[in-house]
């Protein structure tokens, strides 16, 4: 599937194919030769593959950082998740706060093709688009973020990880984790439940360290990352969510968070209408149907990526190769069918005991998962505010009669404003409850800022908001929230 501006994947092959040209200087590959045998092609597709995956790529240029990996201050894994594809989003969103990155960055810059050599495989205008620019309203957001965080006393770059309080939290709730699970494998259907509610609160750790951000200790984020364990494969999340999420938010056939509902759900107008969508405007049926969320999470798409090594065709298993990768989502995958599914047939009474206690732990954290990360995005303002959206908009001039800056049209910072939404932000109840979840805009301009300083931005990035006209939409409750998911879902039936 196709963006209104050119993929990534296109531009590296023709970029890596020049470089391998200029590297070579073998004319055998070059452009003006027009017949070149199926041969020589296929040996310069598999040569440029090799070149584009081994870099990572930041406003359309490729870094060779393999030396610098073991060297990166926010550890390997971190850095690793970028290589060979687009980690643009990543490096702007994952160093807001200072410039050091770039030059580090100039060490390792791969000598640039020249643009002659590649001027059949990318037209002039999509070489423009793809020019480094600064993002403007990033670049105020950021200033001012900054200096709130330093009026609370707050160090934007050495305290952006969680408090002593938020510490404290993350251990009570393991503890009452570790507890609800040995309550569940000794045959205790209460346990059960009580196992997929802790399992949620966990993934306030497992989300933080999944963002680098529940510590600056690279290990404890690493190790943390699995509090996700029963919300989802924690492999598969930092290439799902981390990655492919948060740098595309709502781009269909580019987040992959918009494909896993097909089953059962219609949540982007570009997905093909199907007649049991026609349910989905009756909330029960969306709640049955959230029901089976964490079933996907932890084993049926984790399966499809072990057997495709790509997520939905949309985002690849990069680091399949490594065996700390490999070993970790399988050993995820199947740990997690002994312990939910096959300990409790030994625990309870009879097999339909343990069938019910297996299925109200999947359900219950399926459910709560669902309610409240599916509604912080799924709402036609928000899907109708990404990338690919904004680029189509400008393109057919739809936004002629704006009085918004332009530049926002292609503000990445602009747009995760748009496609995300805040709700009840001023509670603590609520904050608690959804893992931080109502605050999804600050997250996602700044998701290696733990969630406990969110609350401390939030006036700064409204207020700038509105001083620009990007809309900032903060619902007064949750259930304000859910009607607009629930109402956009009946439109889509």
């Amino acid at each position: 599937m196709r963006k209104s501006r050119p993929q990534l994947s296109d531009v590296v092959m023709a970029k890596s194919e020049a470089l391998l040209q200029q590297r070579s200087g073998s004319s055998s590959v070059a452009s003006e030769s027009s017949d070149l045998s199926a041969t020589s092609v296929s040996s310069s597709s598999s040569k440029s593959s090799s070149v584009s995956s081994s870099l990572w790529w930041i406003h359309d240029k490729g870094y060779d950082l393999d030396e610098f990996v073991q060297r990166h201050p926010g550890g390997v894994e971190a850095i690793l998740l970028g290589k060979g594809r687009d980690c643009t989003a990543l490096v702007e969103s994952y160093h807001p706060f200072t410039n050091q990155h770039w030059k580090v960055l100039e060490k390792y810059l791969v000598e640039q093709p020249e643009e002659d050599n590649i001027d059949e495989q990318i037209s002039t205008k999509d070489r423009n688009d793809l020019q480094q620019q600064k993002d403007f309203f990033y670049e105020v957001l950021k200033k001012r973020v900054s200096t709130v965080l330093i009026s609370k006393g707050i160090d934007p770059k050495d305290d952006r990880g969680a408090t002593i309080t938020r510490t404290l939290y993350y251990c009570v709730v393991f503890a009452s984790w570790i507890y609800t699970g040995y309550l569940h494998l000794s045959g205790r259907i209460l346990g059960s439940f009580l196992f997929a509610i802790t399992g949620w609160l966990m993934g306030a750790l497992g989300h933080d360290a999944g963002h680098f951000s529940a510590s600056r200790i690279p290990w404890i984020n690493e190790w943390g990352v699995w509090g996700m364990s029963f919300i989802c494969n924690p492999i598969l999340w930092q290439h799902q969510h981390t990655y492919g999420h948060h740098s595309f938010t709502n781009e269909f056939g580019h987040d992959p968070d918009l494909h896993h509902f097909d089953t059962f759900l219609r949540v982007h107008k570009r997905i093909q209408r199907q007649s049991h969508y026609r349910y989905q405007s009756n909330g029960l049926y969306v709640m049955f149907a959230y029901l089976f969320v964490v079933f996907g999470t932890c084993f049926y798409i984790p399966w499809g990526v072990l057997r495709t090594n790509s997520l939905y065709g949309i985002i690849e298993w990069s680091d399949k190769d490594r065996r700390t990768k490999s070993t970790g989502m399988q050993l995820h995958f199947f740990l997690y069918i002994f312990i939910v599914a096959v300990v409790p047939m030994y625990t309870h009474p009879s097999l339909l005991s343990a069938i019910c206690a297996s299925y109200l732990h999947v359900g219950t954290l399926g459910l709560v998962f669902a309610l409240f990360s599916q509604i912080n995005h799924l709402n036609e303002l928000s899907l109708e505010s990404d990338m690919i959206s904004r680029n189509e908009k400008e393109n057919s001039k739809q936004h002629s009669t704006s009085r918004r800056d332009p530049r926002l049209a292609q503000s990445w910072a602009a747009a995760q404003v748009e496609t995300s939404n805040n709700f009840a932000s001023q509670s603590l109840f609520w904050h608690v409850l959804s893992n931080g979840l109502n605050h999804q805009i600050e997250h996602h301009l700044f998701p290696g800022l733990n969630h406990c300083h969110l609350h401390h931005i939030a006036p700064v990035v409204k207020a700038t908001c509105l001083e620009f006209g990007v809309q900032y939409k903060s619902y007064d409750t949750w259930k304000d929230l859910m009607c607009a998911t629930l109402e956009w879902f009946d439109k889509l039936s």
